[in-house]
């Protein structure tokens, strides 16, 4: 049974929680800080973790060198998936494919574009992003795990647990 202390506690502490599983996303990504002397770039996977033969999402937020978001009137990206030997910034590319579409502008936040894709296998994944946002050019290189710039990053493609095995 509850004391009446115990309940705004435990109240509490899931607003907590779920504050920190609204911020906890972005962890997941990669910010580079004055790309083009212009913005700062945030790329990563818009959930994670992500698995091989599921599908993904390319997550790309555009804010300022304030750090506020930037909402461009103008964005022609172009993304490509990277498949890597390993997950080093300069790892080996083993396959490419520029992913196909458009960057579709988010609804609730409109300084985040995302673009679908299916990862069929597991290791490490990078993107090379290639365009203009609002006339300014903009080519980079994102990697997974250890090819991170940044202190932290998203993380590269894993399998998924099979439960139950052996059953058809």
């Amino acid at each position: 049974m509850m004391n009446t202390l115990t309940r705004p506690f435990l109240s509490a502490i899931t607003i907590i929680g779920i504050g920190f599983s609204i911020i906890t996303p972005l962890q997941a990504h990669e910010t580079r800080e004055g790309v083009s002397d212009t913005y700062n770039l945030t790329i990563g996977h818009r959930s994670e973790p992500v698995f091989a033969r599921e599908p993904a999402q390319f997550d790309l937020i555009i804010r300022d060198l304030d750090g506020n978001p930037y909402e461009p009137s103008e964005i022609d990206i172009t993304v490509k998936a990277l498949y890597l030997k390993e997950d080093a910034f300069d790892a080996k590319v083993l396959k490419s494919k520029k992913l196909k579409g458009d960057l579709r502008r988010d609804r609730s936040s409109p300084n985040r574009f995302n673009i679908w894709y299916m990862p069929t296998r597991a290791g490490a994944y990078g993107f090379h992003i290639k365009g203009t946002i609002d006339g300014v050019e903009i080519k980079e290189r994102f990697v997974c795990g250890d090819g991170s710039l940044a202190d932290g990053g998203f993380s590269c493609i894993t399998k998924i647990q099979k439960f139950p095995g052996g059953w058809q």
